[in-house]
């Protein structure tokens, strides 16, 4: 018999789907079935396409609801919006902008130096809302200087408030200066707050005025190259256009290159070496000023002249204050065509310093620096100087002419200066001997001796004809003071001869003598050995002497010493020291100061000046009250 079936095969098919233990491959849960209701006819045969119309319509539902949302949406927007504009149309703008604040500062663009020039400042607020606390400041260069800090400020003008849509007017006067055709900018500025702001907001303006003239001109005559060593000169002139516009005294002042040594101006200088009075300027009287020095700088260097002609003020009348002129000129180091180098003791150098009494060596070198050969060269040397020993000169290969303090040297002494050919070079030597200083009846100040070289040579040109070179230079040897110092110690009190674990006083004695120059920052120091302890200075208050007892030292704080110090007045300090041996120094003589450092500066050469003395025994042969025996420590 065939089993019938319990279920027909879509119940079958139902059971299956929702049975949650289905073991049947190929069936996959995604999630979870919904009923769907749908409108179906009575019959398996109804027409599919009525649920697909219905499914449509559904979609077509939901579509239409999402459109009309965001429609909704923009509509209120779009009423907003024109809310807005027609609230902003009736109620007026009142944004704020800096760009609607209108500065406008009307003038002549074109004044002389010096004069006075008057300008009208406009502001007009273009906003529809107030300025409020609005200041008013103005600044312009106070001379023909670029540097911005130097300005002239005017009193600030407080204005108070500016209404929408008010102008201000303001008149001011200024005094510019400068070079002609120079262009100097007055600045504007208008500090305020916005209406109901607290913040400070600036506007800002600037009006460029060009110098038609200056009140008056600067011009220079100068090389634009120079030689190391040589002479060279320079002439600045000032010359007045109009008259000047300040009563204060007008000076011309001149800043030097570094490698520019001052030897001598025409006329001399007012103020150190380069401020010159202008009192004498006037339209019919300009002023001429001529300086004259040399060159320390290597081959290449650029230096730099800076001159400025203006008014000074009440308390400093050696400086220029408000610059009514400047100008710069440059200087280009080169070789020189027959170059002539002096070396002193072996060294190049601009300046030299060397102990009085003392042997000193020099050489001259000289070398073709032309393209062309050099003919019938000659050197020349002239000594000279406060402390030049003339006995003590020697030329070497050259002829010394005593008559005129000159050693020379040519052809017939140097076969070699007859013809000079291009790169070629060589060297003469000669010696001589400074002045001892010391013993001498009058002192000499600031003593220095003075080497000055000229080297002469005949370029030949075309066909038969020459052309002279020449190169001169000059150094300087400056002579250091002798500056010492001297020790002394006298028995004052105690165990004579000295006895171990027993006190023995001394008064030790420094005294100074310098002879030539000015002695400044002056110093001198020693150290007591651990034996010995510092009694008490005896000086008072004339001369400075500490102990400090952690380093044991003793300093003379002595300062500036006069040249000619020991001889013409004394220069002393004293004190007092104890001895206290011990037995393990029986039978020696020991110490009572170390070795004394003198150190200070010697004004006139620039060098720091050190010198020593020996340390103090017991051995006292100074003393009037010693006797061989009292050196030596007794039991």
């Amino acid at each position: 018999m065939i089993k019938e079936e319990k279920h027909s095969k879509i119940e079958d098919i139902r059971e299956h789907l929702y049975d949650p233990k289905d073991k049947i491959p190929g069936h996959y849960f995604e999630g979870n079935l919904h009923k769907l209701k749908y409108k179906v006819s009575n019959d398996w045969g109804g027409d599919s396409k009525f649920n697909e119309k219905i499914e449509d319509n559904n979609m077509k539902k939901r579509k239409t609801s999402v459109f009309k949302i965001f429609f909704v949406m923009a509509v209120i927007f779009f009423i907003g919006a024109l809310g807005f504009a027609y609230y902003n149309f009736k109620e007026g703008d009142n944004s704020f902008s800096n760009d609607k604040i209108d500065l406008k500062i009307l003038g002549n663009a074109f004044t002389k130096g010096g004069e006075e020039l008057t300008l009208q400042i406009e502001i007009t607020n273009k906003n529809n809302a107030s300025l409020e606390l609005a200041n008013m400041l103005v600044s312009y260069p106070s001379g023909a200087s670029d540097n911005v800090t130097d300005a002239v400020r005017l009193p600030r003008d407080t204005i108070g408030t500016i209404k929408a849509g008010e102008s201000i007017v303001r008149n001011i006067k200024v005094k510019l200066f400068g070079e002609e055709n120079s262009i100097r900018d007055v600045s504007v500025s208008l500090e305020y707050h916005p209406e109901g702001s607290n913040a400070i907001l600036t506007r800002d303006q600037k009006f460029p005025v060009t110098i038609s003239s200056a009140p008056l001109s600067l011009f220079v005559d100068a090389p634009e190259n120079a030689t190391k060593d040589q002479n060279f000169s320079f002439n600045i002139k000032a010359v007045l256009n109009t008259s000047l516009p300040e009563k204060k005294p007008t000076i011309l002042q001149v800043s030097y290159p570094s490698n520019f040594i001052f030897s001598s101006a025409i006329p001399e200088p007012t103020f150190g070496n380069s401020v010159w009075s202008l009192s004498s300027l006037s339209v019919t009287n300009p002023v001429s000023v001529v300086i004259n020095g040399r060159f320390v700088g290597e081959e290449g260097d650029e230096q730099i002249f800076h001159a400025y002609a203006g008014a000074t003020t009440e308390n400093d009348q050696s400086s220029v204050n408000v610059v009514y002129n400047s100008l710069l000129h440059k200087v280009l180091i080169e070789k020189p065509f027959l170059e002539a180098k002096i070396l002193v003791n072996g060294q190049d150098a601009p300046s030299y310093n060397v102990s009085s009494g003392g042997n000193i060596s020099a050489e001259v070198s000289w070398v073709n620096n032309l393209a062309t050969r050099i003919t019938d060269a000659k050197i020349i040397v002239g000594l000279s100087g406060n402390a030049l020993d003339l006995a003590s000169i020697d030329g070497g290969e050259g002829f010394y002419d005593s008559a005129n303090n000159q050693i020379v040297w040519d052809k017939n002494m140097i076969p070699e200066l007859e013809s000079i050919e291009p790169g070629q070079d060589g060297s003469v030597f000669f010696k001589f001997k400074s002045t001892s200083l010391i013993g001498l009846n009058n002192q000499i100040k600031d003593p220095q001796i003075n080497l000055d070289v000229s080297i002469k040579g005949r370029q030949p040109n075309l066909g038969s004809t020459f052309s002279d070179v020449n190169n001169f230079s000059k150094k300087t040897i400056k002579i250091l003071s002798n500056f010492q110092i001297a020790t002394s110690a006298l028995y004052q009190g105690g165990s004579m001869p000295p006895k171990a674990e027993k006190e023995t006083k001394y008064v030790v004695t420094w005294t100074l003598s310098n002879i030539s120059n000015t002695i400044t920052g002056a110093q001198a120091k020693s150290l007591l050995p651990i034996y010995v302890d510092w009694g008490e200075s005896l000086t008072g208050g004339s001369e400075k002497v500490s102990y400090n007892d952690v380093t044991r030292e003793v300093t003379w704080n002595i300062g500036t010493v006069q040249s000619n110090t020991g001889f013409s007045s004394n220069r002393e300090a004293s004190f007092v020291i104890i001895l206290k041996p011990s037995k393990s120094q029986v039978g020696s003589v020991p110490q009572l100061m170390k070795e004394i450092n003198l150190s200070g500066m010697d004004s006139f050469t620039g060098i720091s000046i050190n010198n020593k003395a020996s340390s103090i025994t017991t051995f006292l042969p100074n003393d009037p009250n010693y006797k061989s025996e009292s050196q030596r420590v007794t039991q």
